[in-house]
């Protein structure tokens, strides 16, 4: 290219930075206006649809109202009868209402009645996965007089609106008789119902189904996080609105979406072709003056630096010391890029010897690196990890496939895991450990372990990091872990140990004592009123000493867990711990029919129950406390959780470690020799949740 046509580039170049530049802002102040009165469309348009929902509700809870405050539904649910049924709860009756469901509850919460209907509109009993999401705990069932108690539930067969009334007499005096419940299902010809009266499309999603597309993902989440309308153009016809309903839970349950026409966004580009016209013909006359000035003050001079630094480049050796004549700003960068060059080259030496200094360190340390671009799924194997399996770098193909094939068979998933961790939008470090088979045919433990780069829309571009031998590590860990089983087992039975002797022996010899006590102050006469009450009070000291021993043994040992089972002793524990404490103590097995656990189990998972609540007890300031055992397979979920002040994990985790408190490290190792692990969930005034999850067989020993 020659110098001229460098120099018009320029200008060009300039011309079109200074039109795109007066048109982006242009562009922004115009089309920003219009979106701003395009997004507050869409808001009215949400914000009709909301309240038109809301009309919905009051008409339903108009007619419970009607049928709640009246004599008959009154004397129904004091003593039911057919003659109600038949001649009030209709498929016509429903069909009038729109009701797709009726439910009368007593005072109670006891199910008097429940009824809906099939496709044809006849009446039929409810199902019972239509009433078990109205729990007695449900906001339907508060007593709040003149208010609306009502919204959305989320049913396996759809969307509900619902609204409840108290039972009344028609005066609306004397108690309350109990609850009645009305429905309707928010179906699709609700949808058009409501998007007729509106004169707007609308449809409402679910929000917590699985099968949404992309967008509507990142719509669930801006939903969840704002509360706020999300306002998003589909194509240049339409624009999108989505608002978030809540369900009578105060979960989220519904997406709504709108869909607007882009009348305003149409009449926005009509706006700004007119403003292009204008700015193209003020950048044409600037760009004219800008190719005068180049041509004639400063492309003589860009020429002879121009040709200097392609001297250069030319020849590595060629001078770097560039001249140019002036004192301004052309002179300034002449010097600068001598500097420059200087800099690069002393750079690049430097570079040279560092890289020496990696490659000798990483053979030193048994560390390889590696790097997988996802673009052209090539993969680099540094010659260092090739050599930790003994092989020769020309051995090993550099691609996914051949690594894949020196993993163990039954670790390959865990390899593949790793790949798709890394593709997870906000990935941050991933490592893995898995088994590779050396060329002598041995194992060997490698931790991989890797970060992932991505482009300027998030995209993963490329994965690298390296890979190092933990086998010795791994080999220690084991030892370490066959240690503390043999140390746990050998606590345990000591415990065991002492816990019978206190029990057979001291507990026994105690209570043989009392005995002895009480009969010595029998045979005092009663005359003798000091010793007496000294033996009675001798008494009553070995009494707690009794107990006191006998809490003891417990403690040590419980008896329970041999005798009851795991599940038994952990209820009875909990029991004894609301006595002792004063702390409401839930416990809450789910799903554990069938399921059995070795010694070994119990003992452990009793211990972390133990020493959670011990916590709980100690520091929580907790007034209500709950253990939940869940089997859900492949895992035996076991969860400890409280309503106190809580903590913030890492810094207690780091106290602990420091004060050498073992509490929350012994309850992990003992997770650990189960197979399992266990998590720490917590923040200052929100309570704390210990989590422990094992393996389970069920049928078997978990």
């Amino acid at each position: 290219m020659t110098l001229r046509t460098a120099t018009i580039g320029i200008v060009f170049s300039i011309f079109i930075l200074l039109f795109a530049l007066l048109y982006a802002v242009t562009h922004h102040n115009i089309l920003s206006s219009f979106r701003i009165l395009e997004e507050k469309q869409v808001a009215e348009s949400l914000g009709r649809v909301e309240n038109a929902l809301a009309n919905e509700l009051r008409g339903l809870d108009a007619v419970c109202e009607d049928w709640a405050a009246w004599d008959d539904t009154y004397d129904f649910m004091r003593q039911p009868t057919d003659a109600y049924i038949s001649s009030n709860i209709t498929g016509q009756a429903l069909s009038n209402l729109h009701l797709d469901l009726i439910l009368y509850y007593d005072e109670a919460g006891r199910l008097v009645l429940g009824k809906s209907h099939d496709a044809d509109w006849n009446v039929i009993d409810a199902t019972e996965r239509e009433m078990a999401h109205i729990s007695q705990d449900s906001p339907l069932f508060l007593r709040r007089e003149n208010a609306l108690r009502g919204g959305v539930v989320m049913l396996p067969d759809g969307p509900l609106l619902v609204v409840a009334r108290p039972i009344r007499t028609s005066r609306k005096d004397g108690p309350i008789g109990g609850t009645l419940i009305m429905g309707r299902y928010l179906d699709s010809h609700r949808e058009q119902a409501l998007a007729d009266q509106i004169m707007t499309p609308v449809r409402f999603f679910l929000f917590a189904d699985s099968g949404r597309s992309r967008r509507l993902e990142d719509v669930a989440a801006a939903l969840r996080r704002s509360g706020q309308y999300q306002i998003f153009p589909e194509n240049e016809d339409n624009i999108k609105g989505y608002a978030l309903i809540r369900d009578i839970y105060g979960e989220p349950g519904l997406i709504m979406e709108v869909s607007v026409d882009r009348d305003m966004h149409r009449q926005g580009l009509v706006t700004l072709r007119y403003n292009f016209i204008s700015l193209a013909a003020i950048g044409l006359t600037f760009g004219l003056g800008m190719h005068y000035l180049v041509e004639k003050r400063i492309l003589s001079r860009i020429t002879s630096l121009g040709s200097q630094i392609a001297a250069v480049r030319r020849d590595p050796h060629a001078s770097r010391d560039i001249r140019v004549t002036g004192n301004d700003e052309i002179t300034a960068l002449g010097t600068a890029i001598r500097e420059m060059l200087a800099e690069m080259e002393s750079a690049r030496e430097k570079l040279a010897d560092s890289e020496k200094r990696y490659e000798m360190a990483t053979r030193a340390a048994k560390v390889g690196v590696w790097d997988y671009d996802f673009t052209t799924g090539a993969l680099f194997l540094d010659p260092s990890l090739k050599a930790l399996l003994g092989y020769r770098d020309e051995e090993i193909e550099d691609s996914l496939e051949a690594w894949l094939q020196l993993v163990e068979p039954e670790d390959r998933a865990v390899a593949m895991e790793l790949a798709r961790d890394s593709l997870r939008e906000r990935a941050g470090e991933v490592i893995r450990e898995y088994r590779l088979r050396r060329k002598d045919g041995g194992i060997r433990w490698i931790m991989i372990r890797g970060l992932v780069k991505r482009d300027a829309s998030g995209a993963p571009v490329r994965f690298l990091g390296t890979g190092v031998d933990v086998t010795d590590l791994k080999f220690a860990e084991q030892s370490v872990r066959h240690l503390t089983r043999e140390i746990i087992t050998a606590q345990e039975y000591e415990r065991s140990r002492i816990a019978r002797e206190l029990h057979d022996n001291v507990a026994q010899d105690l209570s043989s004592l009392k005995i002895s006590c009480e009969a010595v102050s029998e045979a005092i006469p009663k005359t003798d009123g000091p010793l007496r009450e000294r033996f009675a009070e001798a008494s009553r000291i070995l009494q707690r000493a009794i107990t006191f021993t006998r809490e003891m043994a417990y403690a040590l040992r419980p008896s329970n867990l041999d005798h009851l089972g795991f599940l038994s002793a952990v209820e009875r524990y909990c029991a004894d711990f609301e006595e002792k404490t004063g702390i409401r103590t839930r416990f809450l097995p789910t799903g554990m029919e069938g399921v059995t656990f070795d010694p070994e189990t119990e003992i452990n998972l009793f211990r972390v129950v133990q020493e959670a609540l011990g916590n709980i007890r100690r520091h929580s300031e907790a007034t209500e406390a709950v253990v939940k055992i869940v089997e859900s397979h492949p895992h035996i979920i076991v969860r400890v959780e409280d309503n106190g002040v809580g903590f913030d994990v890492d810094s207690g985790l780091a106290a602990a470690m420091e004060e050498k408190r073992m509490g929350l490290g012994g309850m992990r190792e003992r997770v650990k020799l189960l197979g399992g692990n266990l998590r720490v969930v917590s923040a200052p005034g929100q309570g704390t949740r210990i989590v422990a999850e094992i393996p389970s067989h069920r049928g078997g020993t978990a």
